[in-house]
């Protein structure tokens, strides 16, 4: 049997996705795919019931897991475990792209990312992961719809307080 996640491969936000085990394969139990980061590419702070665990593969990167004022760094090798609905969020702080695989479980946040994401199918869809991405031209409008129905919460920092 052909596996669907054979090709699957998402631009979320900043990030390409290669789906490696999809959560339809798994009777939902599991998800993991390899995730590629651009310099300075991560998302905003956020919760979901998903546990992950991201193993970095290359990159330096910055975590943040439940305090947003004391990031850490993640370096080749290390290994981050963020249970379910833990704040957290991730950067890119090197000059080079960042490379991890994340194992979801059970796997839902892998039906958000394919309700926001878009699907890279040819080379020319693909963005280049070696540049710092332009920011202004996110559209982040898709992301923030569909979070309340996947259980995504986003942790947006008070701006001005009176």
């Amino acid at each position: 049997m052909e596996s669907q996640s054979k090709n699957e491969q998402l631009l979320i936000l900043t990030d390409v996705i290669k789906v490696l085990v999809s959560n339809t394969e798994t009777g939902n139990q599991y998800a993991i795919f390899e995730e590629n980061v651009p310099p300075l590419g991560g998302p905003p702070p956020h919760t979901h019931p998903d546990e992950e665990v991201f193993y970095i593969l290359e990159g330096e990167f910055e975590f943040i897991k439940n305090d947003l004022n004391h990031p850490f760094k993640a370096l080749p090798g290390s290994v981050v475990h963020v249970g379910s609905n833990e704040v957290h969020t991730f950067k890119n702080v090197g000059k080079t792209p960042g490379k991890m695989i994340v194992m979801l479980t059970p796997g839902n946040l892998l039906d958000y990312f394919r309700a926001i994401g878009e699907p890279l199918t040819k080379n020319s869809d693909f963005p280049d992961l070696k540049k710092v991405p332009d920011f202004s031209q996110l559209n982040v409008e898709k992301v923030f719809q569909n979070a309340k129905a996947h259980n995504v919460a986003f942790i947006m920092p008070d701006i001005a307080k009176n």
